[in-house]
């Protein structure tokens, strides 16, 4: 008789090496192998997790996956055998592997992205759960992407992996007749110039494609694999990528996502460019880099982004929102008798003609000009969970669509 466990997998990886989705793609490459694929439950999840912890990962992502085995010890032992041959364990890394025969705690999840979970605290859920638990760290993330609630809205991301170096180069004429073909059901590919797909690290993913259909995932990776003579290698993930599930709960501590907004009390330009920008809600922090390019003259802000503590209370360290920009100009009026210009005489309330000499009081006129403008990073430097406009109106398409056989080869 089968049994059907939830095996999560985190912090495999280190800043410069390795990559957990790998961890997770040998291992079903091997169940798959010895097993069958009927046995694996819909689509292996990729789950980001709290972009404001000061500990994260590189990518700050875990793993998780259903499967129909016969006997849990087998999976324990494949999940132990993934870890171990295919971790980066350098530093800090501390892999942690979770076998649950549960996946619908969910309140642990939505805890996980926006919020900070001490280790003796995620350990002693797992007792109480009877969840079976390896390892360090990591246990906390695998955990998390077990029990992660994707029901009402989700993305996919297609990971294709080599272990060549140096890596294939992607011409940027490439992916952007891809992107236009495929847009708007994929999402992110170009910014700034350059492709975003693919990541400049030691770790051995090719390229990843991010969208709300796995249909034009595999379009885009079939073309662009042949394109660059790559072996095609690449599992596909369902995420919850581009849906700011983390902003979801403001917990509003330190290293928990958050929100400012008020009148604008004065900003500031600060070391590297960065801005400080002072509400009587709190200071928020725009970095130079993320792109916002006119909050030097806002007067009315609402930001989100993430908390840290500060001199007096909690600072917010801007992701995106909305800005009020105005201001107040002042000009002189054309002259009543002639037309002409008007200029200050110096002394207040008189302007003189300029064409034929009227001194006059007429009063100068003053305009007010307001724009409401909508603050979003440049593409180069969006996190993970941010929603780009391009997404709004397609949450919950994932759901309708079946996995293709090409899911995983």
């Amino acid at each position: 008789m089968q049994l059907l466990v939830w095996v999560g997998i985190d912090d495999t990886d280190t800043y410069d090496k390795g990559c957990t989705t790998y961890v997770m793609y040998n291992m079903l490459k091997e169940f798959i192998k010895t097993r069958s694929e009927e046995r694996v439950v819909g689509y292996p999840r990729l789950i980001r997790l709290n972009p404001n912890i000061p500990f994260k990962t590189r990518g700050n992502a875990a793993v998780s996956v259903g499967l129909n085995v016969d006997d849990i010890k087998d999976v324990v032992e494949l999940a132990e055998w993934a870890v171990n041959a295919y971790s980066n364990r350098v530093g800090k890394t501390s892999p942690g592997i979770v076998i649950s025969t549960t996946n619908s705690e969910h309140w642990i999840y939505w805890k996980a992205i926006s919020d900070v979970i001490p280790i003796d605290v995620a350990l002693r859920w797992m007792k109480k759960l009877g969840v079976v638990y390896k390892g360090g760290r990591g246990v906390i993330g695998a955990l998390a992407s077990v029990m992660a609630d994707l029901s009402a809205d989700s993305t996919f991301e297609l990971l294709a992996y080599g272990e060549s170096t140096p890596k294939p180069n992607i011409p940027i004429g490439t992916v952007e007749i891809l992107d236009s073909s495929t847009a708007p059901l994929t999402f992110e590919n170009i910014g700034d110039g350059y492709t975003l797909i693919q990541p400049h690290g030691n770790d051995p993913v090719v390229f990843g494609v991010r969208g709300d259909s796995p249909y034009h995932l595999l379009h885009f990776a079939t073309v662009l694999t042949s394109e660059i003579d790559l072996e095609p290698r690449w599992l596909i993930y369902l995420t919850n990528q581009a849906t700011e599930h983390h902003m979801k709960h403001i917990a509003n501590k330190p290293y928990t996502p958050g929100h400012i907004k008020g009148n604008v009390d004065g900003v500031t330009a600060i070391s590297g460019g960065n801005i400080e920008i002072k509400t009587p809600s709190g200071v928020v922090f725009s970095y130079r880099h993320y792109g916002f390019k006119k909050l030097d003259k806002v007067t009315y802000l609402l930001a989100y982004g993430g908390l840290r503590p500060g001199p007096r209370d909690l600072d917010l360290y801007m992701e995106g929102g909305v800005a009020l920009l105005s201001r107040v100009s002042v000009n002189n009026p054309k002259c009543p008798r002639c037309g002409g210009n008007l200029e200050s005489m110096g002394r207040v309330g008189f302007l003189r003609c300029t064409r034929c000499g009227l001194v006059t009081g007429v009063p100068r006129r003053l305009s007010y000009v307001s724009e409401v403008i909508l603050e979003e990073p440049r593409g180069s430097e969006v996190r993970h969970l941010h929603k780009p406009l391009t997404r709004v109106g397609f949450e919950g398409l994932a759901n309708v669509f079946n996995r293709p056989s090409l899911w995983i080869v």
